[in-house]
């Protein structure tokens, strides 16, 4: 069943708004304001030495972040002087090969040591765990080519690919 709306006239609402205000109020914000502090004294305060102890891990958090940002500033570094280093060397000994390859006098000397240090290298490279490794192994495809040029000049008989451009 429905409720009917309450009739009131203007002066008995306006009679009950002023009752409220000078009687209920009051009392109202009186219980809020005990509750409010009834509530804070309930909660311990913070220790002192918390706030200290924050303040401290935030600046040594502030320290690593700028830390963690140069080192990864010098790896960035190191990573660009690593790469320019290893084509350089691959350059270098592609310029060898190739100057040996022009000399048929030259083909059969030295086949004791080329071949271990091909191996060592390529091992080398294998095993890579760094942050250069990708760079690494995209250098592997031309040592690969260097070592069939290089059982080319042993005498192996491999077919001669041809050189990559530096």
């Amino acid at each position: 069943m429905a409720k009917a709306a309450m009739q009131v006239t203007p002066e008995e609402a306006r009679f009950l708004r002023r009752f409220f205000r000078l009687q209920a109020l009051p009392w109202m914000v009186a219980f809020s304001i005990v509750a409010i502090v009834a509530a804070r004294m309930a909660v311990p305060a913070a220790d002192p030495g918390l706030q200290m102890q924050v303040a401290e891990a935030k600046a040594v958090m502030l320290a690593i972040r700028a830390e963690n940002a140069a080192l990864r500033t010098e790896l960035d570094a190191v990573g660009q002087r690593i790469q320019t280093a290893v084509d350089r060397r691959l350059a270098a000994v592609e310029g060898r090969v190739a100057a040996v390859e022009k000399r048929p006098s030259a083909r059969a000397k030295d086949d004791s040591a080329v071949g271990p240090r091909i191996a060592r290298l390529e091992e080398r490279l294998a095993s890579a765990t760094t942050s250069q490794e990708t760079v690494t192994r995209s250098n592997l495809s031309r040592l690969k080519d260097l070592e069939v040029r290089m059982q080319h000049l042993e005498g192996v008989g491999a077919t001669l690919p041809a050189a990559p451009a530096p």
